[in-house]
């Protein structure tokens, strides 16, 4: 959901001037809209953040300052990771500034997706290095991330899982023991994962009109957020927003065929928001319009 919330800061550090701009609010995670730009006075002053925040550059450059000597640039191919009560200071190489979306997960879910992909509990930990350089498809996420943020009806589950598929790679990318990593992924067995799967597709097959979150499905199989969207990808083949759109196109399709019925109604009752999502998304899945379909079945 858009939150219609503009914040400007004003930091113990001036060399930064920081918008943040509430973009998405959920149980699981809050997703901001930075835009910083440097001010005159380069003060040597520190931040700590209260929370562990995941900072996802979409334009310009920044350095992040860990200590003496000790500091990262980042631009569009890079996460972040600030820590809580770890201090730092951000300056700008060439007074460009940066915009970046900034990704505040629950501490009790970012734990535990934490500890299913790469085992460890907090975001600022030995295992991790403080940023990471993101693989490309996980670039290409941030802009599918952006772009859902700023649809008309935002697509909660949506934006949830791609948030957590981004902060599984960024963090998969950071680790420093890739041993670990790969003895994390497989404490689960695979009847496990298969049986949680399952009981995600039957609560979808059962509701498919449901707002579903993915934090919601996630406890219902007992299951972290992180682990459920990793593992249903994996034994299904899509996304779960993905599967959820499928299972809503497949009932209207029903409908479509056993009734004459408005086509927005139909759509409505399967679960779309509105008759243009629902036939742009029946357009992406099958290549023909709702309208097109019905008149492909009335003439054949």
């Amino acid at each position: 959901m858009i939150v219609p919330d503009l914040i400007t800061w004003s930091f113990a550090n001036p060399a930064m001037a920081l918008t943040l701009r509430t973009l998405f609010e959920s149980e699981l995670l809050s997703i901001r809209h930075g835009v910083a730009r440097p001010a005159p006075d380069d003060s040597k002053e520190l931040e700590c953040e209260t929370a562990d925040l995941v900072l996802l550059p979409i334009a310009g450059v920044l350095a992040k300052h860990d200590g003496p000597k000790q500091h990262v640039i980042a631009n569009a191919n890079h996460a972040i990771f600030l820590g809580t009560g770890q201090p730092y200071r951000i300056t700008f190489p060439g007074d460009i500034g940066d915009e970046a979306l900034v990704l505040d997960f629950s501490k009790e879910a970012l734990m535990q997706m934490l500890v299913d992909a790469v085992g460890v509990e907090q975001l600022y930990a030995p295992a991790l290095r403080p940023h990471s350089l993101l693989p490309p498809a996980s670039v290409l996420n941030r802009e599918l991330l952006w772009r859902h943020l700023h649809e008309p009806v935002v697509n909660q589950l949506a934006v949830q899982e791609i948030s957590v598929s981004v902060l599984t790679s960024s963090v998969q990318a950071a680790c420093l023991d890739r041993q670990q990593l790969q003895r994390t992924r497989h404490t689960q067995t695979q009847a496990r994962r298969r049986s949680q799967v399952e009981a995600v597709k039957e609560l979808i097959s059962l509701c498919p009109q449901q707002e579903w979150a993915l934090d919601e499905l996630a406890s219902h199989v007992h299951a972290s957020p992180f682990h459920l969207a990793r593992v249903f990808r994996e034994e299904v083949g899509l996304p779960v927003h993905r599967y959820l759109v499928r299972t809503r196109l497949a009932r209207a399709l029903r409908a479509m065929q056993a009734s004459c019925a408005d086509l927005t109604q139909i759509a409505h009752a399967s679960g779309f928001a509105s008759h243009s999502h629902f036939t742009s998304s029946f357009r992406s899945v099958f290549g023909m319009t709702p309208t097109q379909s019905r008149q492909r079945n009335s003439t054949s």
